[in-house]
């Protein structure tokens, strides 16, 4: 596992050994988060400069409700 020093304010720092807080988990949790986050927003952009296909959010419904209805047909 890695090792990396973050850098906190002497009072965040205090206040968060006082409370019991396992600083490299929160850390972890953090980073993690941030990272999701980034993703998202990349997909995001991504979606966004996808040209239209014309296609008709209702045509899109009745495909799902069309394949679904197959699935579970078949997967009884």
């Amino acid at each position: 596992m890695a090792r990396v020093n973050v850098y906190l304010p002497d009072e965040l720092a205090e206040r968060a050994k006082t409370a019991g807080l396992n600083v490299s988990n929160l850390t972890q949790e953090a980073l993690r988060s941030a990272l999701a986050a980034r993703r998202t927003d990349d997909w995001l952009d991504d979606i966004s400069r996808l040209r239209a296909t014309g296609v008709s959010h209702n045509d899109v419904i009745e495909a799902v409700n069309v394949a679904r209805d197959e699935f579970d047909r078949d997967h009884v």
